[in-house]
């Protein structure tokens, strides 16, 4: 199944968007799902205030499992698909994405969880 597939189970099943994305491709890191829905439980609705998106933060963690470093010297892996994020939606908020009292949040989440767990996937193989 792809992170795609997964990350829209995982949410349709009751994971926030974080633990969505992030779940879809812990185990390649040898993180359990457990572990993966434990770091996600509070970052998502963007962090709560609106804030940046929880399936953008579910993506930074994918990439820093990938890229990751003591020195940060891969960071132009986060930048690239904040970029990639930002000119597909418009913003990385929350707040901006879903409107005023989250209306375009069950037509929107599952897309922009999609697109960010197959970032993952292509970026991440």
């Amino acid at each position: 199944m792809s992170y795609a597939d997964t990350a829209n189970r995982l949410h349709a099943e009751g994971c926030n968007c974080c633990q969505s994305v992030f779940g879809s491709c812990c185990e390649k890191y040898g993180l359990s799902f457990e572990q993966a829905y434990r770091l996600g439980a509070f970052l998502n609705g963007g962090l709560r205030v609106g804030s940046v998106c929880g399936a953008v933060l579910g993506a930074l963690q994918g990439l820093g499992m990938e890229y990751g470093d003591e020195n940060n010297r891969q960071c132009g892996a986060s930048l690239a698909f904040l970029k990639a994020f930002e000119e597909r939606f418009g913003s990385i908020d929350c707040a901006a994405l879903v409107g005023p009292n989250g209306e375009k949040k069950k037509e929107l989440c599952p897309e922009i969880i999609r697109f960010a767990a197959q970032y993952l996937e292509d970026e991440c193989k």
